[in-house]
């Protein structure tokens, strides 16, 4: 009825195709032939044309929906194609398909037994972590014996079995975690489900395996968004199944979370109250607390209301359904990326949806508290997702052929595109993962030290291979790196570390602290609304005039702050809200024109900022071509609104365009805007409305949302633009000052990389770049991995009172000022070395019929 109708996937595809903002690929697996295969396009027209007829439109306005349609559905289109299924085989596909989510739901979620899985498996947390532990005692002592080089059958039999005692503890430790890691028994259902689906294959899809891969995508996007609409229509049914501080406390209780008696926070006074040996509240007698239900001055009243708020364990069973349908949307994509008839599919399209599914998955993690580990929730989904498409690849294409799949797809393209960034990758490699690589050969140098025993069940060395310290392949590894160009690399890694902690912690954090400050300094002095608009104008414009700070805090602030100041003299709420909300709007176009015309004009006369602003390049010159074009259109828009505010700003200054059309096409930034205030709005309404907490998160959402969606929008423009108005670009003329410039910055780049050569560097230079890198190594993975021990938690919602003793300073810990320390001592480094090679090259080039160091003649 579904398949042969479509009465049911109508409507979902133009609701999924109009709400989408993620340009996706909408071909068929299997072609485009009559009766093979219906993608989104033809069902989005075939929808339009459906609502034009009854609507009783003409012929033209029908052909004219159809045009439209189709336009819309090959941009914006997300969900997977649909093949036409016979309809014996599409009941057993949703049976097949339904069965796990179903049972995982039943047994994990709100709506089932999901409260007394997750107690059990806390109860009985030491279950899995010595479950893990024997685990990692096993595969180590089976690597270090070389278990992949037993070929006897017992051995074989018996490597088998231990793999497979391996993977079943394995999930079973990772379930028994949850106390620690409340996302554990969604992990297990996403690594389980590739086993699953693909099992069916040997059951009943031996002789149609191909048919099978093809079918998958629809029954499992179907699966999930029923599963989507059950959860939806159970959280509606009954309040106590709403989302609320009490159905969290009421979870938290039962499965034994530890509350929060954060000193900070002035929780202590509720400790009194709860018995930890027995998990009980002495002023309640059941298992449902109601902390709202008793006055605040009560040591076990609404004081007491957050001593939860860092149990996710709570979330993720009221969440549970929604999190699996994002599992079968996923997994849908998937099959699609890897169907064998379909190995065209679109990576840049597979990508957007799960990034898509990311940030829904983010966005649904934020209803839940400010302090839960969503990031570490997040983070595991994405790992596990990854994981979860290399299992579905190996099984759907061999191990083999899904390694030469992905290299002759993926990897080889990237390389094309991409190559020319070879050093910087490489860099970000080092930051990220040196430390696992030197662990990885620390276990290498044990491994061929067992092996030189020349024990039984080992590799029995032969030749060459007895003189090396560490495994052959890890020896070849070692020495492919050490012929890399390291002083590229280094500096790369060095610049990247800069990057990121100035990005991620000294603007975030000291921006949220400086305008948390102003918000004090406004409530304590009771200032006006004239006052403090004048202030956030000049205050804001100032902020927005700083190459690294974004829009949105300003924003956020404009909510948070301004409209408890504006409610009396604006009529209310509502009034106030609006005018806060047309500030932020003239705000962010008087930066606009100030980036433009005082710093980007002013600069543009420099030779140096237009070269260094690229204005030569594919790039810049299509960015000219789409912004110089009259009128708002997407492209232009997605551009303004999407881009970061400074450099966009300052860009359109140095390429001379005109200002009254670039502030015009900027108005739609509106849409980024609205939530951003209304979200400070509701932050500041939570303190008297307990819903208002929630749509904060909501419209916070909105903002992330509509950011990301027209960065992707505008990429996806660009890229459009520059092979349809190819003729238009290349009439764009090049700037001669520059182009100069470049020729005389590519003999500088030249020398510059003969004389910091690293085989030519002296060695007291090598140690001093090296020793840089080290630092900026252990500076980012304290502030990224132990982010907890470097800093107080601190968010755009939060007061400088927060901070142990209201102390700004105090925000940060001691291991934090270290991480700055080290942060610093690195830059400085950094640019020491810039400094003396610079130098070296001006020697270098003075000379003119010197030597180059380390070359011939």
């Amino acid at each position: 009825f579904f398949v042969e109708s479509e009465i049911f996937f109508r409507p979902l595809c133009l609701f999924f195709t109009i709400s989408s903002f993620s340009p996706m690929s909408m071909e068929s697996p299997t072609g485009s032939k009559k009766g093979e295969g219906k993608g989104i396009g033809s069902s989005v027209i075939n929808a339009g044309v459906t609502v034009t007829k009854f609507a009783g439109k003409t012929v033209d306005a029908v052909k004219e929906v159809e045009k439209k349609a189709l336009n819309i559905a090959q941009e914006l289109a997300i969900i997977p194609p649909v093949q036409k299924i016979p309809t014996l085989w599409f009941v057993v596909l949703m049976i097949i398909t339904m069965l796990p989510i179903a049972a995982y739901i039943v047994g994990f979620s709100a709506i089932g037994w999901g409260r007394e899985t997750l107690k059990f498996a806390i109860d009985h947390e030491s279950v899995g972590w010595y479950t893990l532990f024997c685990v990692f005692v096993i595969l180590s002592s089976m690597y270090i014996l070389d278990f992949s080089y037993w070929e006897s059958k017992c051995m074989l039999a018996i490597k088998n079995a231990l793999l497979f005692l391996c993977a079943v503890a394995t999930l079973v430790g990772i379930f028994f975690s949850a106390a620690d890691y409340p996302y554990a028994p969604l992990v297990v259902f996403m690594l389980l489900m590739p086993a699953y689906l693909l099992m069916w294959r040997f059951i009943i899809f031996k002789s149609n395996f191909r048919d099978y891969i093809s079918w998958l995508p629809f029954p499992l996007f179907l699966c999930g968004f029923i599963v989507f609409v059950i959860w939806i229509v159970w959280c509606f049914q009954d309040s106590e199944h709403e989302w609320s501080d009490k159905v969290r406390d009421t979870y938290a209780l039962y499965v034994g979370c530890a509350p929060n008696f954060d000193v900070d926070e002035g929780y202590p006074k509720c400790a009194a109250n709860y018995t930890a040996a027995t998990n009980t509240w002495d002023c309640y007698s059941g298992d449902t607390p109601d902390f709202q239900r008793i006055g605040s001055e009560s040591n076990c009243g609404a004081g007491c209301a957050n001593v939860y708020d860092t149990c996710l364990d709570a979330f993720m069973i009221w969440a549970m359904p929604f999190l699996a349908s994002l599992v079968y949307f996923f997994i849908s994509f998937v099959f699609v990326f890897l169907n064998p008839d379909h190995k065209n599919a679109s990576p840049q399209a597979f990508m957007k949806c799960f990034l898509a599914i990311c940030f829904l998955f983010w966005v649904a993690s934020s209803l839940a508290a400010s302090n839960a580990g969503i990031t570490n929730a997040l983070m595991s989904f994405i790992l596990v997702a990854c994981c979860m498409g290399a299992l579905v690849g190996i099984g759907v294409h061999g191990s083999k052929s899904f390694q030469k799949d992905v290299e002759d797809g993926f990897i080889n393209k990237f390389k094309e595109k991409y190559g020319g960034y070879g050093n910087l990758f490489k860099g970000m490699f080092v930051l990220t993962c040196g430390p696992a690589v030197l662990g990885y050969w620390g276990i290498a140098l044990v491994n061929q030290a067992i092996r030189k025993l020349g024990l039984p069940l080992t590799k029995q060395l032969e030749g060459k291979e007895k003189k090396y310290a560490l495994t052959l392949v890890a020896a070849k590894q070692k020495k492919q790196i050490s012929e890399w160009e390291w002083t590229p690399v280094v500096m790369n890694g060095i610049g990247i570390g800069i990057f990121v902690q100035v990005m991620g912690i000294l603007v975030t954090k000291i921006t949220y602290l400086l305008l948390a400050m102003l918000r004090q300094k406004i409530e304590d002095e009771g200032w006006g609304p004239a006052f403090v608009s004048v202030l956030m104008v000049v205050i804001g414009l100032s902020l927005f005039l700083l190459p690294p700070v974004p829009g949105v805090p300003i924003y956020f602030m404009c909510g948070l702050m301004l409209v408890e100041v504006c409610e009396p003299a604006m009529g209310g709420t509502i009034g106030a809200t609006i005018y806060c909300t047309f500030l932020g709007l003239f705000l962010k176009l008087l930066a606009c024109a100030c980036q433009q015309k005082l710093i980007g004009e002013k600069l543009g006369s420099s030779v140096a900022i237009r070269q260094f602003a690229m204005v030569n390049s594919p790039l810049m010159r299509t960015m000219r071509v789409i912004l110089s074009k009259p009128g708002l259109n997407m492209a232009k828009c997605s551009i303004l609104v999407g881009g970061p505010d400074w450099p966009t700003s300052v860009l359109c200054g140095v390429l001379k365009l005109d200002l009254i059309p670039i502030l015009i096409g900027t108005l739609p930034v509106l849409i980024l805007i609205t939530p951003t205030v209304l979200s400070g709005l509701f932050v500041y309404l939570g303190n008297t409305h307990e819903w208002a907490s929630t749509l904060s998160a909501v419209a916070l959402s909105a903002t992330g949302m509509a950011q990301s969606g027209s960065m992707l929008v505008a990429a996806f423009y660009l890229e459009k633009a520059m092979v349809e108005d190819k003729e238009e670009i290349d009439a764009v003329p090049i700037d001669k000052e520059v182009e100069e410039a470049d020729r005389k910055a590519e003999k500088f780049t030249a020398d510059y990389n003969k004389v910091t050569k690293w085989s030519v560097l002296p060695g007291w230079m090598k140690s001093f770049l090296l020793f840089a890198l080290l630092q900026m190594i252990v500076s980012c993975y304290l502030t990224m991995i132990f982010s907890t021990s470097c800093f107080e938690t601190f968010e755009m919602t939060s007061k400088v009172a927060d901070l142990p003793g209201g102390n700004a300073m105090n925000l940060f810990k001691p291991l934090g000022w270290v991480s700055i320390g080290l942060f610093f001592l690195a830059t400085v480094q950094f640019y020491v070395f810039k400094s003396w090679a610079g130098k070296q090259v001006k020697a270098y080039q003075a000379d003119e019929g010197a030597t180059a160091p380390g070359t011939d003649v």
